[in-house]
């Protein structure tokens, strides 16, 4: 037997019943997932469907005979229920995967001389920067449907199917978040464009990548190991990226407000002695 599944507000399928067996094994399934068969009278909760009961290892005693109905060849209406949008797990994954990635690439410039003052100051340096990492999760989608920030938040991005993405469909996504989700990670546009992505996503259920792409995402329990080490590759990566910039951000800071080096020199005397007296 074939079944459709409803995922997210979604109806999916249809899938044999084998298969459906698996999701469950799995814990992609809850007895309370609701499923739809030709010859059903209409979506079932899987608990309540002796075929599939015994895979919870339990029994409902509310369970009652289906009514009979009209034989249909595609699954009756279900309301419709905006999927969840997990934003603040897509939010977290997102800037961890773009600071781990940040650090990385600031370190490469510092092992290869580069001027990082100069860096710092110059548009042309600074807004082609995420444009490999896109690339790169481009890659990591197709492959694995996930990126490091993802994974450690228990995301996982696909088709409204379930299926895989091509490498086309994650390079287009990837290159709409670049430029609209993110604004090519300049401060004031990457705030402006976070901004409207969060209004957008509360509107539609989804950002709009993933709404012009017919993409969602998925999510499974958070892990508390990984959480950790989410804040450890986090707080590693943003020391890093100090330890690499601080004096030239704050040269540049000086330099434009004159007014701000009495600060920094009280900070230096406190907590970097030694180099405030050279």
């Amino acid at each position: 037997m074939d079944f459709w599944i409803i995922r997210e507000g979604e109806r999916v399928g249809p899938y044999p019943d084998y298969e459906i067996r698996s999701k469950i094994e799995h814990g992609d399934l809850q007895p309370d997932s609701r499923v739809w068969s030709e010859g059903m009278a209409g979506w079932t909760k899987l608990a309540d469907m002796e075929l599939f009961r015994e895979e919870f290892g339990k029994r409902d005693p509310r369970s009652e005979p289906l009514p009979s109905f009209e034989e249909k060849t595609e699954p009756p209406p279900i309301d419709k229920v905006k999927p969840k949008a997990f934003i603040v797990r897509r939010f977290f994954a997102r800037w961890l995967d773009l600071t781990a990635y940040g650090s990385l690439w600031w370190l490469a410039l510092y092992f290869s001389g580069r001027d990082i003052g100069s860096a710092l100051s110059s548009v042309w340096m600074l807004l082609p920067m995420y444009v490999p990492w896109f690339v790169l999760e481009s890659w990591l989608l197709h492959k694995y449907a996930t990126t490091p920030g993802k994974w450690l938040l228990g995301l996982r991005v696909c088709n409204e199917n379930g299926s895989q993405l091509t490498l086309s469909a994650t390079m287009k996504r990837s290159l709409r978040v670049l430029i609209s989700g993110i604004g090519f990670g300049w401060s004031y546009l990457a705030a402006i464009c976070q901004l409207m992505s969060w209004f957008t996503t509360r509107r539609i259920g989804k950002p709009i990548w993933d709404y012009l792409g017919e993409h969602k995402v998925e999510a499974k329990p958070l892990i508390p190991l990984k959480i950790v080490a989410l804040v450890a590759v986090f707080v590693i990566s943003m020391f890093l990226r100090l330890a690499i910039q601080g004096r030239h951000i704050e040269k540049i800071i000086v330099e434009s407000q004159p007014e701000m080096k009495q600060y920094y020199e009280v900070w230096h005397w406190i907590y970097l002695p030694d180099r405030s007296r050279d």
